[in-house]
């Protein structure tokens, strides 16, 4: 609770410690993102945050890209990235419970497993084996599936093309799908699949997808985050000083805050926006079997990968058997029930 605190504290030539960054020599950082509005913003921050000490100059690249950032930034061709570290499952299918597990934590689940349990600890473990230093940068929340035509069960998967990102395309795959498709991967054409996940509203409204796919259906045990992580390279941030890595940490945890809560607020007023054009379904029950049976599926892979992949997937299971009944009172039961009177 005390690193929330620190997020109060205002701009400018800061003093952590005895030491004014503002007073040490100016550094600039690269940061490659395959999210332009957030990069901006963090570099925005950090800039005014240590009075011009550490600059970031933001390189973009596209999503089809974003596999290739932690590459880059563990060789020492940029120092930090802001991405989602599910994108670099291909390397180390542990990275993806850091972003979204199938069938697992909510997004305040995750973030207080990393916040304020071991899940800080096993990302640093997991970082330390390809020279990296992770923090939360966001979340763009649970996301539906998209789909041309209604879904009433898992038949309407069987024989389709359907996409998905991260885990969650090893889980589409257990579902029966024709074909699975990361639609992160260069070459993919979203309006040519007939269901996929991995866009939330807004971004669906954004991307012009909306009438293509009219058909929502929630909630979705394949998504049930998408949270957001900039990672820096392992000799950059151990080369900060102790006052330096505090005004780092605060400035990413006040853009991981904003990130989530603007994500939210901007699928809200979107879905408000498409009014009768988007249709809401309720997730049909064999479906969401299927989804909870391929998913500890996958985490059984993660944890039979090896001694790493036990403690990650070990822990990650521990916590969420531990919050699960908490989460279930303070507030799935508490939405239900604000639900009845909204609908009175």
């Amino acid at each position: 609770m005390k690193r929330r605190t620190l997020l109060g504290t205002g701009f400018g030539a800061m003093v952590v410690a005895g030491t004014s960054v503002k007073a040490q020599s100016a550094r600039t950082l690269r940061l490659v993102s395959d999210r332009p509005a957030q990069a901006q913003a963090l570099a925005q921050r950090i800039a005014r945050t240590t009075g011009g000490a550490i600059q970031l100059d933001v390189q973009t690249v596209s999503s089809t890209q974003s596999s290739g950032l932690l590459s880059t930034v563990a060789g020492g061709q940029a120092d930090l990235y802001l991405s989602a570290e599910e994108s670099f499952v291909d390397t180390n299918a542990a990275f993806g419970i850091f972003s979204s597990m199938p069938a697992g934590m909510s997004p305040s689940e995750l973030e207080s497993w990393i916040i304020v349990s071991d899940g800080r600890f096993m990302w640093d473990i997991l970082g330390e084996e390809y020279g990296i230093k992770s923090f939360m940068a966001g979340d763009d929340g649970p996301m539906p599936l998209w789909s041309k035509s209604p879904i009433s069960g898992a038949g309407d998967l069987a024989g389709r093309r359907v996409g998905s990102v991260g885990l969650g395309t090893q889980v589409m795959r257990a579902l029966g799908a024709a074909e699975v498709v990361d639609i992160r991967q260069s070459g993919t054409d979203v309006n040519a699949l007939d269901v996929f996940e991995g866009l939330n509203v807004a971004q669906m409204s954004d991307a012009g997808l909306l009438g293509a796919f009219p058909y929502m259906t929630a909630p979705n045990a394949g998504r049930p985050s998408s949270a957001l992580s900039v990672g820096f390279n392992l000799g950059t941030w151990e080369g900060f000083s102790d006052s330096e890595k505090l005004l780092l940490e605060r400035c990413i945890m006040a853009e991981h805050g904003n990130n989530r809560n603007t994500a939210m607020h901007k699928s809200a007023v979107a879905l408000q926006q498409a009014g009768r054009s988007v249709t809401t379904q309720v997730m049909p029950q064999d479906i969401w079997d299927a989804q909870s049976a391929a998913s500890n599926t996958v985490m059984l892979d993660i944890i039979e990968s090896g001694n790493l992949g036990a403690d990650i997937g070990d822990a990650y299971l521990y916590f969420i058997g531990d919050v699960a009944g908490w989460s279930e009172i303070g507030e799935a039961a508490f939405f239900l029930g604000r639900q009845k009177v909204l609908s009175q």
